[in-house]
């Protein structure tokens, strides 16, 4: 079994080595260009271009719309550029020039079909490398430009194997997944963040997507370069003033920060600056290579359907949460100890509360298990930690989350039992996605049920590492979870990280916690609720905490617990306010549907090898 599970990782590894130059400098260059000036920004980026160049960098990413501007609708020729066009043929002289890379947005007329597209184009020593259209198109872009056509294609470059996505494309995991599963070493990322003032109507569509990429990079495990424009513009076609953020970025591809620039505000209005890092694209990502080793695209089947507009599995029933997060030291292997201490932490809760959450393998802690130690550990369904936890349910009239190394007909699982308030089971998940350690014992599961309760509405389960797989985000936002309970014994050694955004575009309280926990509320748009032994380091993001749907805006801030033994009380309500830039229900009727199926092949396929290997083909496989 090891050899086959070796065999396999080594077929995988083999699809993502690249083969390119070590460490190399790249830029983001915040660049405000004016409105309908298509010649006029091509000028003054060239003396950008040329000076960034002189200054060593071999990546230069421009803001969203560079080229040609926005905040008006096109209609004449000189508010257009093509792919190639005016922009490339004057940019290509420099990267030949000065033997380097640069991308630039624009709105880009199709000269054959007179489409227009929000789109990047990559230009490189040899000239044009190829483009990119904006797949995920905000309210506003599509009153002028089509959603984007060619996928998501990775251009192969002697510095690396590069990716272009646009702004808003972030709003969908899968837009971050796609290249990154395509063998994407380099995102390169123009923006045009804004921040309305709230008086104005377009503001619930204020987003930050430098935000979202600054909790992402590590989990998708690729370096990236995001530009953003700054400061405060003027669209007199709209008859409005509009804040752009700035904060533009660089990281590695562990989600380290290694450049950003000041960020803009109201008060405090910027010019535009230009950041340069170093990174080295050849590095491996310890969290991308543990990702493609573990994933399990034969679960992920629901990424291919249209569930929109009316999807019968949605509940949009407001359901107040009164939740408990139990949070303790336990005494290794004592079962007895450690049940009778969890009864102890929620007896001292004072609230009325209706979900208690308790850490993996609840009641025998940081036990190391393995082939010769599982036997001693493992009980079944209906056992004694199954009646214990049963029992506590009972006793406090809650629905209660506990989970247990199992076995059953002689095979062994990782599972989690869901109890209703009178201690009988309402759901049971065995963890689909083993790590190493667990594949030497333990069996998998094969289902991601989410479970329909009448009390706390739709709950799915992640069992501790499974954080480390992004598609399980997707898959329960999909299926209309409503809550997702993670039951975790997480030391912040192994993976993962604090949530560190450019201060000032997220409001403080919001820019805390774990960062994959925090990754999994946004992009399923559920509730993260996660219960965590108390660690002996005190640091903040290790602990139990709730993560919320839109942090950003301050809805609302990641509740963590204190650093100490106790059942953490946090108190919310679903469906409570869908009035903010996305919700579930718009994750779900915007996303591209029609450009997930990669997500779902076996990645040892023909087909999936072939759209990996042909990384800028708009088609999965032959005949598409």
């Amino acid at each position: 079994m090891k050899k086959i599970f070796f065999s396999l990782f080594l077929s995988i590894s083999a699809i993502y080595s690249t083969v390119h130059a070590a460490e190399i400098k790249v830029a983001a260059v915040e660049f405000n260009p004016s409105p309908k000036d298509v010649d006029g920004n091509i000028r003054k980026m060239v003396k950008l271009i040329t000076e960034t160049s002189n200054n060593g960098a071999k990546l230069m990413v421009f803001p969203e719309f560079s080229v040609t501007g926005f905040g008006y609708v096109p209609s004449g020729p000189e508010d257009f550029d093509t792919i190639p066009g005016k922009a490339t043929a004057v940019i290509e002289k420099l990267t030949r020039k000065y033997n380097n890379y640069v991308v630039v947005g624009m709105y880009e007329l199709d000269p054959v079909t007179k489409v227009i597209h929000n789109s990047a184009a990559l230009i490189g020593p040899k000239g044009l490398v190829g483009k990119y259209r904006k797949n995920q198109i905000p309210s506003g872009d599509y009153e002028v430009a089509a959603p984007g056509n060619l996928g998501f294609p990775v251009f192969n470059t002697d510095i690396g194997k590069i990716a272009l996505l646009i702004c808003f494309d972030d709003s969908r995991l899968q837009s971050l997944l796609l290249p990154s599963l395509r063998g994407a070493d380099i995102l390169a990322t123009p923006i045009g963040s804004d921040m309305m003032p709230k008086y104005e109507r377009m503001s619930n569509t204020n987003h930050s997507t430098i935000s979202n990429i600054a909790v992402l990079a590590g989990w998708v495990g690729m370096n990236v370069v995001a530009s953003n424009q700054t400061g405060i513009v003027d669209f007199p076609s709209f008859g409005l003033q509009d804040q752009f953020t700035g904060g533009s970025t660089i990281w590695d591809n562990n989600g380290n920060q290694l450049a950003h620039s000041q960020v803009s505000t109201w008060t405090k209005p910027l010019p535009p600056q230009t950041i340069y890092a170093t990174i080295d694209p050849a590095k491996k990502s310890e969290q991308k290579t543990y990702w493609l080793k573990n994933r399990r695209p034969e679960l992920y089947g629901v990424y291919n359907l249209y569930k929109a507009p009316v999807d019968i599995a949605a509940n949009n029933t407001q359901n107040q949460i009164s939740a408990l997060l139990v949070q303790y030291v336990p005494s290794n292997g004592n079962v007895e100890a450690n049940a009778k201490k969890v009864d102890s932490l929620i007896a001292q809760n004072q609230n009325v509360f209706n979900l208690a959450l308790l850490p993996f393998n609840s009641f025998i802690g940081n036990i190391k298990l393995d082939k010769n130690n599982i036997g001693q550990y493992a009980e079944p369904l209906n056992g004694k930690s199954y009646t214990l936890a049963s029992d506590l349910a009972k006793k406090y009239k809650t629905y209660l989350l506990f989970s247990m190394p199992e076995v059953d007909g002689g095979k062994y699982y990782e599972t989690a039992v869901l109890f209703d308030f009178n201690g009988k089971q309402a759901g049971m998940y065995r963890k689909t996605h083993l790590n190493d350690d667990e594949k030497l014992w333990a069996t998998a599961g094969n289902g991601l049920p989410v479970f329909s309760t009448n009390d706390l509405g739709r709950v799915a389960i992640m069992l501790n590492d499974e954080v480390r797989i992004p598609e399980l985000a997707d898959v329960y936002g999909l299926n209309r979870a409503d809550l997702i309970l993670i039951p975790s014994s997480y030391d912040g050694k192994q993976y993962g990280g604090e949530v560190n955004i450019p201060k000032g575009l997220v409001p403080d309280a919001s820019n805390r916690g774990m960062n994959f926990w925090y990754d999994i509320a946004k992009y399923a748009q559920a509730f993260t609720l996660v219960a965590n032994y108390q660690q002996s380091d005190d640091k903040e993001y290790v602990r139990s905490a709730v993560y919320s749907l839109v942090p950003e805006e301050g809805y609302y801030p990641p509740k963590i617990a204190p650093h100490k033994e106790l059942a953490y009380q946090a108190l919310f309500t679903t469906h409570a306010n869908k009035t903010l830039w996305i919700n579930q229900q718009d994750m779900v009727v915007g996303r591209r549907y029609d450009l997930a199926t990669p997500l779902t092949l076996d990645m040892r396929g023909e087909c999936f090898q072939e759209w990996q290997t042909n990384s800028t083909a708009r088609g999965v496989c032959k005949g598409q």
